[in-house]
């Protein structure tokens, strides 16, 4: 289990830490970091992410439960870039060490899919669909400050409540058909944040957590650089999100990655 998350973690990885350390030779004197300042930041912000995985929906629908399919119907998807859309993110921080935020993903997803069983819908065109919400809530501590970085330990929970679907015709099928599956879960999280100046106004963010609970275990990874302005300041950069949860009728098991933009607004 250890060795296959870290298999598909270290790609997306690489490319994280190049994100943040590429623009290190711009670095001059750091100006304030966001992180130690207290206040509020909000957050709009897009996401042009890719998919790649596998989705499950009940698979006694197909056939209305005579052909004796499984209980559930896996299908795989490629990995393709997609426009998500809208997201949103806040954050307080206190005069003092702590700090809360709360992060809001809005994910759809829709394009060609495999059957990852072939026998059940020979040569059938199956389009699957990935539709819902992800919100992540959690209360920091900043742990340690340097003179031009800060760390912050946080802890939370992520809500999932995502509609996945799967649309199939031909094969052995008498007419088009159209499955769906709807379940939502909560996982715990615990995770960390670096952020530091690269120059007066050059910063960088570097987040990453693990959920458990519910799922199988889910990990969220991001790559920040952000140029500020006196109102806030323009980000950009990567993430990265595996998320893993079976039920007996419904399966989700995916990689969801891809670069952000958006417009920090702190005050």
């Amino acid at each position: 289990m250890i060795r296959h998350t870290i298999h598909k973690l270290w790609p997306r990885a690489s490319v994280v830490l190049l994100l943040l350390w590429a623009p290190a030779a711009l670095a001059g004197q750091p100006g304030a970091i966001v992180a130690q300042q207290p206040g509020f930041t909000l957050v709009p912000y897009g996401w042009v992410a890719s998919l790649k995985g596998t989705i499950g929906v009940p698979g006694e629908d197909v056939d209305d439960g005579e052909g004796g399919l499984l209980e559930r119907l896996d299908v795989t998807m490629d990995d393709d870039y997609d426009l998500v859309g809208f997201m949103f993110y806040g954050e307080w921080r206190s005069e003092g060490r702590w700090m809360a935020f709360i992060d809001s993903v809005w994910a759809n997803f829709s394009r060609g899919a495999e059957v990852k069983i072939s026998r059940l819908l020979p040569s059938s065109d199956i389009e699957a669909t990935v539709d819902g919400n992800i919100v992540t809530g959690a209360v920091g501590f900043r742990a340690k400050d340097w003179e031009n970085a800060s760390l912050t330990v946080y802890g939370g929970a992520r809500y999932y409540d995502l509609k996945l679907e799967v649309k199939a015709r031909g094969g052995v099928l008498p007419s088009p058909i159209t499955i769906p599956a709807n379940d939502s879960w909560t996982d715990a999280l615990l995770g960390a944040r670096l952020s530091y100046g690269l120059g007066k106004r050059w910063q960088g963010l570097f987040q990453a957590d693990y959920a458990f609970g519910d799922s199988d275990g889910t990990w969220d990874l991001s790559a920040i650089l952000e140029y500020t302005f006196s109102w806030g300041a323009v980000r950009g950069g990567y993430r990265h999100m595996i998320a893993d949860y079976t039920a007996p009728a419904y399966r989700l098991d995916v990689d969801l990655t891809g670069p952000l933009l958006g417009v920090a607004f702190t005050f």
